[in-house]
Formats: C-alpha cells, structure tokens, sequence
C-alpha cells in the first residue's frame, strides 16, 4: 500500500503543475521500514508511529530523496525541527471499515454472535467497540492488508481503515462502514502527507520544491489535519494511547469555497480512554476558520488545543 499510495501523491503533485508547464517527473526510492519488519510486536512495544517514518527521514537527511509520503496518521504528532510537512492531499475516506469473514454479504458487526473474534491492531479501535458490543473478543493482529484480510480464515471479523482499502481497490470486500458518531477515525487517518526538509537544511538548488507541493496542497484538509495532530500534541499522546480526533469542514447553505465571504466552520471531535476512571471521555468545540487567510493553520491548531483542554477538564 506505501507504494501505490506514494505514486498516487506523486502523480497528483506532476498533475497539481500541469498547468504551469512544468515539465515534472519522478523517481520512486523504495524502502522498508523498522514498523514494517517488526509484524510480532505491537508498534507501542518498540517506539510508537516513529517506527514507520524513521528511515524515511534519514533519507531525506542524506539526500537519497527530496520528499517522503507518509499516511498522516502513522506520523508523530509534532515532525522534528529538521523537517516540515509541506503540504497534504485531499482526504480519502476518513471512516473504519468493517470486514466480515463472509466478505460484503456477511454478518454485520452487530449481528456477530457473542464470543466473536475481531482482529484489529488499533488499541483506538478496540475501546470504542468494546463500548458496544464488550461481549465479543478483540485480537490483535499486524500487517499489510493483505495480511489482515487473510487473517478472516481464523477470525470472524477485521476492521481496517477504509481510506486503504478504498486506495487499493478493496472496497468491495467490506461488510459496512462505522460511521464517525460510532467510531471516531484515528488523527490524520485518510490523509496522505507530504515531508521534506526544512527550508535552513534543504538541499542546494532544490528552492523550487516548495512552491511545487504547495500547488498540490489542499488547504481545508491541511487545516484538518493541523487541528487533529496539535490535539494529540497537547495530550502528549502517542499510538500507545487510546485516543483519537476528526476534524471537519461544515459548510455554508450555499456550499464550502475557498473564496467565500463568510469563513467556514472546523468542527473537531475527540476521544481520550482515562484509565483511572475506566471511562471513555468525549468532547466537541468548533470555530470559525478563514481558508483564504495565512492564519487558518494557526487557527485550526487552537482548535486542537481547545479540544485537549476540554478532555483534560475532565481527567
């Protein structure tokens, strides 16, 4: 999936320049990294989501690479000082999918039996379904989708990203989809970032690249984007913690523009697991965030603050 999702950026950001001639192309550097080998082990267990961006960064580092496509959700919430995340394509499918053993015609997830066995690595995922259905049982398994969906030879159920699925052709093998009020996607899931050095240690000659991505930068999903990962920032929380954020563009009557009079709304959505109180804590704020304005990133991080605030009022 790394590389049809890393040629899917590519292409869009040759198609984002199109229109001004330039002549683009691109050069694929494949790579495996720590979080792709260590499929035995749980990604809290040996470093958190850094494992999948590590090598990654080194090559940008080394110059073996001007950019990296990483899935934003498997990113750190805070990219080191060295690198900076240049720009984001539109959101795919933000949602959790649910796959039964008997493909789209299946058993709903509701409908399992008690006793079920459902294969998810997400300990996210496993809280919030446990809050509806705590009589099945919860496997944790790793891997490439393929791997995951070859696990339903032994399990009753698995539930994935649909944004991966979606992206590799697979959605018609999903049983249903878990709406965002039933479970909340996990910060930047269905968001694919584009990373690059840092303007002080950019390669010599490259001065070019950034308004380059910037053509291929969606600005509301950026703004998305920054409001989820400045909440798990401010809860200091990682991949070990059951925590979770969705952001979203509320349009006008008349419809979202970039261009409107009117500043559209960011409405952002969080989960955090207190494991003191055994309670699954939840809060919502919203404001107003001009897309057309250099203070929008600005604006949707203080949202994303002012949802951990919430969460933290609670702790």
């Amino acid at each position: 999936m790394a590389l049809a999702q890393t040629t899917m950026a590519a292409d869009a950001i040759v198609a984002a320049n199109s229109a001004q001639n330039a002549e683009l192309s691109y050069e694929l550097v494949s790579m495996t990294t720590e979080g792709d080998r260590r499929l035995d082990k749980s990604l809290a267990s040996f470093g958190g989501k850094g494992v999948f961006i590590k090598e990654l960064e080194v090559a940008l580092l080394k110059h073996r690479a001007d950019i990296a496509i990483h899935s934003l959700k498997d990113m750190p919430a805070e990219v080191l000082p060295q690198f900076k995340l240049a720009a984001v394509l539109k959101r795919e499918d933000p949602r959790d999918a649910f796959l039964s053993r008997g493909g789209a015609a299946g058993v709903r997830f509701m409908d399992l039996p008690a006793g079920a066995r459902i294969g998810t690595g997400s300990i996210r995922r496993i809280v919030q379904l446990k809050a509806f259905r705590p009589d099945l049982e919860y496997v944790p398994i790793r891997g490439n989708i393929q791997t995951r969906i070859g696990k339903l030879a032994e399990l009753d159920g698995v539930v994935l990203a649909a944004s991966g699925l979606k992206r590799m052709g697979l959605a018609d093998q999903v049983t249903e989809y878990f709406s965002t009020d039933q479970m909340l996607p996990a910060s930047g899931q269905g968001i694919l970032a584009i990373e690059t050095l840092s303007e002080k240690i950019a390669e010599p000659g490259r001065s070019d690249l950034a308004q380059i991505l910037a053509r291929a930068n969606d600005v509301a999903t950026y703004c998305i984007a920054s409001a989820e990962m400045s909440y798990l920032k401010a809860l200091n929380a990682g991949c070990q913690f059951p925590v979770a954020s969705f952001a979203e563009i509320v349009c006008n009557e008349d419809g979202f523009r970039l261009d409107s009079e009117t500043a559209p709304t960011l409405k952002i959505r969080g989960i955090y697991w207190d494991e003191k109180s055994e309670k699954l804590l939840r809060a919502e704020v919203a404001g107003t965030v001009d897309l057309s304005s250099a203070y929008s990133v600005k604006q949707s991080k203080e949202l994303g603050v002012a949802l951990a605030q919430k969460i933290q009022e609670q702790l």
